[in-house]
């Protein structure tokens, strides 16, 4: 009998443990998903329920309607918001493709190649991490204005350059991903030459083996550079806000700010609910690429430390 208790007992504790565990993790979990729960329930409230009502820890309309759920999905009379969410979708497809791309051939120069300069070279790539982005908005503004022989624009007058076309996006969508250039180059530094010797031996060419051999080694570190970019364009705010100005150019973030204002009545009172169910179509894509690609941040960012 004494034994058995002597076993029983740390099981005891271990299953109290696991239970702690759980409700702790069930107790946060609540809070992290508490926003996006409120914004859901939000969305089904109508402008006048939701000014006169005392919002409780749920906020629970007595009166549901879908219309807000319907801007959003379908539009309203003057705006299209699935042509917003094709623009944000097919802006976001393009830089996080050219930023794998770039990002790739960026990293593998540095850490294979030998050239004049290298050194200098990256370490002015990485400071510009430090400047903010805000302080390139002026002169990427003014360049785009300034365009040569585009939108009016000539040798002796201005016009509007590539502003509100999609050069705004394309040219914007190819920059290198910093970040994803260094990791990289770490982690190719750490892959031996030997093995494209190797390779090149066996008859493979540059390419081959770029694209063949040493690409497949960076599929975490390439997932991590399509997560991160990917989340940021989508999100982005600024670019099209700023740098375009027809309706048909606008992405979901910057038009959600076009319909919030739409969505004021005349007396000047903000429809919350349509404003916040706007906002959960650039919340909610977001969160489920990061949901279910999480792991490959992870294992990105491991990859650069392991030893090849």
């Amino acid at each position: 009998m004494v034994s058995v208790s002597a076993h029983s007992s740390p099981r005891r504790k271990l299953q109290l443990s696991h239970v702690l565990a759980h409700l702790v993790l069930a107790g946060v979990g609540l809070v992290l998903f508490y926003p996006l729960i409120f914004m859901i329930l939000a969305g089904f409230f109508t402008k006048d329920e939701f000014t006169t009502t005392v919002l409780g820890f749920l906020p629970i309309p007595k009166h549901a309607t879908l219309d807000n759920y319907l801007v959003l999905f379908k539009g309203s009379s003057d705006t299209s918001t699935r042509m917003y969410f094709m623009n944000s979708l097919y802006r976001t497809l393009y830089s996080t493709f050219f930023a794998m791309l770039t990002s790739f051939l960026a990293g593998y120069a540095f850490a294979r190649l030998k050239f004049k300069g290298k050194d200098a070279l990256f370490l002015t790539l990485l400071a510009t991490q430090m400047i903010p982005g805000t302080i390139a908005l002026i002169p990427t503004y003014l360049q785009l204005a300034r365009w040569p022989f585009a939108g009016g624009n000539d040798i002796f007058t201005g016009g509007t350059g590539l502003l509100d076309t999609w050069w705004v996006y394309l040219l914007g969508g190819p920059a290198i991903n910093i970040m994803g250039m260094f990791l990289v180059k770490q982690s190719l530094e750490k892959v031996p030459f030997e093995l494209d010797e190797a390779a090149k031996m066996d008859g493979a060419g540059t390419l081959r083996v770029i694209f063949q051999i040493l690409l497949p080694l960076q599929m975490p570190i390439m997932a991590f550079i399509a997560i991160t970019t990917a989340l940021g364009t989508w999100n982005d705010f600024a670019t099209p806000f700023f740098y375009t100005t027809s309706d048909h150019m606008q992405t979901l973030p910057s038009a959600i700010t076009r319909l919030s204002s739409a969505a004021v009545g005349p007396g000047g009172s903000p429809n919350y609910p349509m404003m916040i169910t706007l906002g959960l179509g650039t919340t909610v894509p977001a969160l489920l690429i990061f949901f279910f690609f999480q792991k490959y941040i992870v294992q990105g960012l491991a990859n650069t430390g392991i030893k090849g």
